[in-house]
């Protein structure tokens, strides 16, 4: 059986309940104000989390005072997965060698 220190490393795995899947998108936009900065090129920044629902690609808003959660979980979906794919090369290995040795007996 294999280890959970092989495919965690030195660090430890985010919980199934500390992840987003997506990717971040910053948007910028213009309100159309006239005398808004955003007219002056300075414009609006926000975070969306892009990713697709029932086959469509979706656009979710992130408000200003969750951004940084936001983005951390973002990442630790990036890590789980990073991990899961690690375990199950891993796994795969470890099946085909003894289905090899078997083979060979």
């Amino acid at each position: 059986m294999m280890n959970n220190a092989n495919v965690r490393g030195k660090r430890r795995l985010p919980a199934i309940d500390d992840i987003i899947r997506g990717s971040a998108v910053i948007m910028e936009r213009v309100c159309g104000s006239g005398s808004c900065r955003c007219m002056r090129g300075h414009k609006h920044r926000s975070l969306y989390i892009s990713r697709y629902h029932k086959g469509s690609p979706r656009m979710v808003y992130i408000p200003k005072e969750f951004e940084k959660k936001v983005l951390r979980l973002v990442d630790n979906y990036r890590i789980l997965k990073s991990a899961i794919y690690k375990a199950s090369e891993l796994n795969i290995r470890r099946f085909a060698v003894g289905r090899q040795k078997r083979s060979h007996e």
